[in-house]
């Protein structure tokens, strides 16, 4: 078989770029020589931009805490969990509540900061004021406001019931 043009194949050999050259010999077979891939240069800045938080996203994180919660509180009302799980499940919620991302400014950030401060975490303890109380509430409902006028959405999800 002949071939009417030289071909570029790269390849990966052991995890280094590699390029080959193939090339038709005047024999009619194919003549194979390795070149070095071309490295990017060092002056290249490296892209490891993270893109900004959006409020939507804040605002999904949020579901998660008032999922974890809802259903928490469901479970005691129901007679499904005492309360001492309760409590573990509103811990977990103040851990998520603490991991929530944020643009770090604007209504939807600030509402979000203000439910952190009612819920704060040292380690894997809940400090500061329960969950579910008055000012947790209040703070709750500052932050979907924030989200419904930014146009994004708390989505609540239960997993109990009939």
């Amino acid at each position: 078989m002949l071939w009417t043009a030289a071909a570029v194949v790269v390849g990966m050999v052991l995890g280094m770029g590699v390029m080959l050259l193939v090339q038709p010999a005047a024999s009619g077979q194919v003549a194979v020589a390795q070149a070095a891939a071309p490295t990017p240069r060092e002056s290249e800045p490296a892209e490891s931009v993270t893109p900004p938080v959006t409020d939507a996203e804040t605002c999904a994180a949020i579901a998660d805490v008032q999922t974890i919660t809802f259903n928490a509180d469901n479970g005691v009302r129901d007679g499904r969990m005492v309360t001492q799980e309760q409590q573990g499940w509103y811990r977990l919620a103040a851990r998520t509540l603490a991991a929530v991302p944020t643009r770090g400014e604007g209504p939807v950030s600030d509402a979000v900061a203000g439910l952190q401060e009612v819920a704060p975490v040292r380690g894997p303890v809940l400090t500061g004021t329960q969950i579910g109380s008055d000012q947790w509430n209040a703070a709750a409902q500052v932050v979907f406001e924030s989200c419904r006028e930014a146009g994004a959405q708390v989505i609540v999800e239960a997993y109990t019931g009939g």
